[in-house]
């Protein structure tokens, strides 16, 4: 699907992930960790896992120790970094609050412009029902007067 933010419940999903992951110290979640900090299994897709992978401008999903798939965000793995130990561990301090929310506002503006995307052949298509009455009607009128 090429449009996966239109799916029903798709963003407030999307939001939840966002959250789950900018704010742990883990850098990285498994599906069984995000459905336990979310407490429930997600609508929109069949796993949570899926969900991020469908997203891949906010989140990275690779396969993590026993080949268990973890997503995160991209965020997490580009700000820099001191305490490199914990790095080393897969830990990173939670993303500054104010971050998080441009993230937010980010997946709402790709959901708002996919749906206006989806809505524009709703302009579209009247302007060209128009147009074809508009053809049809000189046409008749051309063989009315032959």
């Amino acid at each position: 699907m090429k449009t996966p933010y239109l799916k029903d419940n798709r963003l407030y999903e999307v939001i939840g992930l966002i959250q789950v992951l900018a704010f742990d110290i883990d850098t990285s979640r498994s599906e069984t960790g995000i459905a336990s900090e979310l407490s429930q299994k997600p609508i929109s897709g069949s796993s949570w896992i899926q969900i991020a992978t469908e997203h891949p401008k906010l989140f990275r999903v690779r396969s993590g120790t026993n080949q268990k798939k973890r997503a995160a965000l991209i965020s997490r793995y580009v700000l820099e970094y001191e305490d490199h130990e914990e790095h080393s561990k897969g830990k990173r301090p939670p993303l500054d609050p104010n971050l998080v929310t441009k993230l937010i506002d980010t997946a709402i503006e790709l959901h708002d412009r996919q749906l206006q995307r989806k809505e524009k052949w709703k302009v579209i298509v009247p302007m060209l029902v128009a147009v074809i009455a508009a053809i049809a009607a000189i046409t008749s009128a051309f063989i009315g007067n032959s």
